[in-house]
């Protein structure tokens, strides 16, 4: 009832709102644009809204209008969904995904400097299916800034649908990674995986799997984790994500996080062996392959991210397990997805050429020291970050 209430507090004040933010003292950040600080306000409410309303995106697996550019996979071998990926009530099912620009091509072989990525979109677990529709702007922005050729957006199971908790999700991505090594053939090492928000805590829980499963899947050339979603069993209590400093910078509103974790896990028991899966943040390991962390200096969870990053660091043992971090200052959660509405285009860029760097620094990389590679996030200090 509260949230209903407040979803419709929110739109009533949408006309004053576009008066109020005229000045620049009064937006969220005094160096934003007139159009950042409105469209942050107005995307909250939007998800504010929606949260309330408990809308379930139905999925389908028609083409429609990606016509062939839309996949339909098959679950892969049994023997590759074990340990916390075996469930007795949700197992694999067929699942969809979307090529771009175009279907990859088995008989066009990729140029040396060329790359597949397997993106998995955010939303909360609650939203969003890779489609054109939501992921066109993203996809352009990391084949223009990046060395992929052929972007494959994933339509994973939504959490707020029927036998699509933890750990479905989990599941269609080890089918789609599975369908571009056996069979389409693409190897390993041309392959990057991509995630934004929940589809970054998705990535990060999968190269869990493979490390802690190692003869199962070979690891990707690397990973990018752009605004992860670290702590998953936090977010259900509100108060936690609506104390943060950049609540007021942030678009998300506490309710959209908790109702998506809640869905997420539903009634499954939280394990220590869960745990690590979807509470990363408190679990570090030695990653397979390379992973970058890209953060916004203004978003609830940059210290998160921070703290996650300079974890994986400390348990760096080679340059294959190599970890980095970037903030992108003054930009709330996951701009490489929202950049374009709300009016972040350069800075989503800048995020997409740094990762396209990574890619190729994960081919000859050079010894490093790891000891001093903190970021500092505006109203942070480590110290507020380094305890549970």
């Amino acid at each position: 009832m509260a949230a209903s209430l407040a979803a419709v507090l929110s739109v009533l004040n949408l006309p004053l709102l576009a008066v109020f933010y005229l000045p620049p003292q009064l937006r969220q950040e005094r160096d934003w644009s007139y159009r950042q600080a409105l469209m942050n306000k107005l995307l909250k409410s939007f998800l504010r809204n929606y949260t309330a309303a408990h809308v379930k995106q139905p999925l389908s697996l028609k083409p429609r209008f990606e016509g062939d550019r839309f996949a339909v996979i098959e679950p892969a071998s049994p023997e590759l969904y074990t340990g916390v990926a075996e469930d007795k009530d949700i197992k694999p099912e067929r699942i969809g995904g979307t090529w771009y620009p175009v279907p990859y091509e088995t008989n066009d072989p990729l140029a040396d400097d060329q790359h597949v990525v397997l993106h998995l979109h955010g939303g909360s677990y609650v939203l969003g299916d890779g489609r054109t529709a939501s992921c066109q702007s993203l996809v352009n922005t990391l084949l223009s800034n990046t060395p992929a050729k052929y972007v494959f957006s994933l339509q994973y199971r939504l959490a707020c649908n029927p036998n699509a908790r933890f750990p479905a999700q989990l599941q269609d991505l080890i089918t789609a990674y599975s369908y571009l090594l056996h069979t389409l053939h693409i190897p390993p090492s041309r392959i990057v995986i991509s995630g934004d928000s929940s589809g970054a805590h998705l990535t990060i829980a999968f190269l869990r799997y493979i490390v802690d499963h190692p003869s199962i899947l070979p690891a990707p050339k690397c990973s990018w984790l752009f605004s992860p979603w670290c702590d998953i069993p936090e977010a259900t209590d509100t108060k936690v994500w609506r104390k943060s400093p950049n609540y007021q910078t942030e678009y998300i509103p506490a309710t959209f996080p908790e109702w998506g974790a809640s869905q997420f896990l539903k009634d499954v028991e939280i394990t220590e062996h869960v745990e690590r899966y979807v509470a990363p943040l408190w679990h570090p390991f030695t990653v397979p392959s390379p992973v970058l962390v890209i953060t916004g200096g203004r978003e609830v969870l940059a210290p998160e991210h921070i703290k996650m990053a300079q974890s994986l660091q400390n348990m760096t043992k080679d340059d294959n397990s190599r970890v980095e971090l970037f903030v992108e200052n003054k930009v709330p959660h996951d701009v490489l997805m929202v950049g374009w509405i709300l009016g972040f285009r350069e800075e989503a860029k800048r995020c997409a050429s740094r990762a396209g760097e990574f890619v190729g620094q994960a081919q000859t990389i050079p010894e490093k020291d790891q000891s001093d590679q903190s970021t500092h996030v505006p109203g942070y200090s480590l110290g507020e970050i380094n305890q549970r």
